[in-house]
C-alpha cells in the first residue's frame, strides 16, 4: 500500500490510519528555532533574562545547543559581558568548544540578525517540542506495559492519564539548577536595580495597603509618573525606567484627566516612550487567563515598572480573598509577571472595614494574610489623627528598615508631611479612656516573649470586652510597651522591658 504524508506523518489507506514512526525518526525538535534563540541571546544580551526564565538546558534537543545555553547562563550569572568572543573563550575553558563545532558554528548561529520581537514565538516552539518529546517518552513507557498481562487495565489507564497530565500541564524544565553554597558565595551577582531608593527593586512586588479613602490609585499613578521620568517620589530618588499602568477600573476620559492633573501638579512632562497606559475596563478576567496575555504583550518592552489597578479585578469567579490558596495562586502569577518581564509589579490592597489602627501594620490588609506577607515591599497607609493625612509604615524584605512617616493629601498628590507625628493614628471614634494603661500592662507583667498571652485571654483577665482592649493596643505597640509574637490567629502579645519600666514608674 502506498503511503502519503500528512503533517510530516506517513498515512496509509483510509483516513486516520497512521503509520508508526520509523525506527530512525528523530524526536520532535526545531533546530532553526533553537539556533534563533541562542543567536538572539548572543546578539542581544538583554534578552537573556527572558530566555533563561522561560527555558532550561533540557528544552533544547541538540547537544551543541544545550552546551551553548549552559555557557550563556553561567556567563550571565557571573556578570561576564556576552559576545561571540567571550562565549568562545568560556566554552574553551569548559572543554566544550570543539564539541559545539567551534567558532564556525557560533558564527553560523549569530550570522542572521533575526528580529528579537519574534523571541516569544521561538520560545513557544521550543517548549512545544520539549513537551512532545516528553509525551513520546511517556507513551513508549506505557506501550511496554500494555503487553504485560500482569498490569491491570485500570492501573494502566490511570498511569497513562497521570503521565499525560504531568507532561502537558507542567513546565518541570523551568526549575533552576541547585548550586553548591560555596560556589554561590563565590559568584559575583549583579546588584538589583533600585527603582525607588530604599523601597523597591526591579523584578519585585510592591503593595499599597490602605482603607477605601486612602487614595491608593492616585498614589500609584504618582509613583508611575515619577519612575517614568526619574523624578523624586515622596522624598525618595527614583531610577528612570519605562512604565506600564494597567487600568482596569476608570473610563478613558476620566483616566486621561487623572494623568493630566497628577503630571501637572508634580511638574512632570512624560515624553513619548516614557509611560504606557493600558485601559482594560470591561476586559478584566480571571488572572489565570489575563496575566499570560499581559506577559506576552510585555516580554519585549523592557518595562521597569508595571502597575495593576485595582488588583481585585483579576479575581476569578469564586475567588475568596480570605482563602490563602486563592490569593497565593494570584500572587504566584503576579510573581511570574515580574520574573518574565523583569519589571517591578505594584498594586493596591484594601483594609478590612472599620478602624485598623489597633492592629499591627502587617495585619491591617483585608483577607488572606498572604497579601501582607508575599510582596517584597509593603507600604501601609493608615489614617492619621489629622484629617486627610496618613501614616505610611514600610515593611521591607530586601532593604534596611525605614521608619514610619506622615503624608498629607493635597489634591491631586500625596505629599510628605514632616510637621506631623506619624505615631498619631486615628483612633476608634467614641472610645472611652476608662482604663489605665499601667493597670492593663500590670496584668501581663509576667507574659514576656517566652510566655506570651493571647489578646482574648488578656481581655478576660482584665474583665473587659476584647474590642475595648483592642483600642489600647496601638498606643502600647507604638510606645514599644508590648510586642506581637507569631502571626495571624496564632499571634500573642508579650510585655517588653520598656513596658515593665513604664509600670514601675
Amino acid at each position: 500500500m502506498n503511503a502519503t504524508r500528512r503533517n510530516g506523518v506517513a498515512v496509509h489507506g483510509a483516513v486516520g490510519q497512521l503509520e508508526s514512526p520509523t525506527i530512525d525518526q528523530l524526536p520532535p525538535h526545531d533546530a532553526d528555532a533553537e539556533k534563533a534563540i541562542l543567536g538572539c541571546w548572543i546578539n542581544n544580551p538583554e534578552t537573556g533574562r527572558q530566555i533563561a526564565s522561560s527555558l532550561s538546558k533540557h528544552s533544547f534537543y541538540d547537544l551543541r545547543h544545550q552546551l551553548i545555553y549552559r555557557a550563556l547562563v553561567q556567563m550571565d550569572k557571573s556578570g561576564v559581558a556576552i559576545d561571540i568572543l567571550t562565549l568562545s573563550d568560556w566554552l574553551k575553558q569548559a572543554g566544550d568548544f570543539d564539541q559545539i563545532g567551534g567558532f564556525a558554528y557560533l558564527s553560523e548561529i549569530t550570522a542572521d540578525q533575526l528580529p528579537k520581537q519574534n523571541l516569544p514565538n521561538w520560545i513557544d516552539i521550543i517548549r512545544e517540542h520539549y513537551d512532545r518529546r516528553n509525551l513520546a517518552q511517556s507513551c513508549q513507557n506505557t506501550l511496554a506495559r500494555i503487553y504485560d498481562p500482569a498490569v491491570k487495565l485500570a492501573d494502566l489507564k490511570a498511569s497513562m492519564l497521570a503521565a499525560s497530565e504531568k507532561v502537558l500541564s507542567e513546565n518541570s524544565d523551568k526549575l533552576p539548577d541547585m548550586v553548591d553554597a560555596a560556589e554561590f558565595l563565590a559568584t559575583e551577582i549583579e546588584p538589583l536595580i533600585e527603582l525607588v531608593a530604599g523601597i523597591l527593586h526591579r523584578a519585585s512586588k510592591l503593595v499599597f495597603g490602605g482603607g477605601s479613602k486612602s487614595f491608593k490609585t492616585w498614589c500609584l499613578l504618582y509613583l508611575a509618573l515619577c519612575v517614568a521620568v526619574g523624578a523624586d517620589w515622596l522624598g525618595r530618588k527614583t531610577t528612570k525606567g519605562k512604565v506600564l499602568f494597567v487600568n482596569f477600573e476608570i473610563q478613558r476620559k476620566p483616566w486621561q484627566g487623572r494623568i493630566s492633573s497628577v503630571a501637572k501638579a508634580a511638574g512632570i512632562r512624560p515624553q513619548p516612550g516614557d509611560m504606557t497606559t493600558w485601559t482594560l475596563r470591561g476586559h478584566a478576567a480571571d488572572f489565570r487567563k489575563l496575566i499570560p496575555k499581559i506577559i506576552d504583550r510585555c516580554r519585549t518592552e523592557n518595562f521597569a515598572l508595571i502597575v495593576l489597578d485595582p488588583v481585585y479585578k483579576l479575581y476569578a469567579d469564586g475567588t475568596n480573598e480570605n482563602a490563602t490558596g486563592d490569593i497565593a495562586a494570584l500572587l504566584n502569577e503576579i510573581e511570574r509577571l515580574a520574573v518574565e518581564t523583569g519589571a517591578a509589579i505594584a498594586f493596591g490592597a484594601h483594609f478590612s472595614k472599620g478602624n485598623a489602627s489597633a492592629k499591627e501594620a502587617i495585619d491591617r490588609i483585608s483577607g488572606s494574610g498572604v497579601f501582607a506577607r508575599d510582596p517584597d515591599s509593603i507600604l501601609i497607609f493608615t489614617q492619621h489623627e489629622e484629617a486627610d493625612a496618613f501614616t505610611i509604615e514600610p515593611i521591607l524584605r530586601n532593604f534596611a528598615p525605614v521608619s514610619p512617616f506622615a503624608v498629607r493629601w493635597e489634591f491631586p498628590l500625596m505629599r510628605l508631611a514632616d510637621d506631623l507625628d506619624p505615631s498619631k493614628l486615628k483612633q476608634v471614634v467614641g472610645r472611652k479612656k476608662g482604663h489605665d494603661p499601667k493597670q492593663l500592662l500590670a496584668i501581663i507583667s509576667n507574659n514576656d516573649a517566652a510566655n506570651p498571652i493571647s489578646v482574648s485571654e488578656w481581655a478576660r483577665l482584665a474583665e473587659m470586652p476584647r474590642k475595648t482592649l483592642d483600642g489600647y493596643l496601638a498606643e502600647m505597640r507604638q510606645k514599644n510597651w508590648i510586642k506581637t509574637i507569631g502571626e495571624g490567629i496564632r499571634a500573642k502579645q508579650a510585655i517588653t522591658n520598656e513596658g515593665k519600666a513604664f509600670i514601675s514608674k
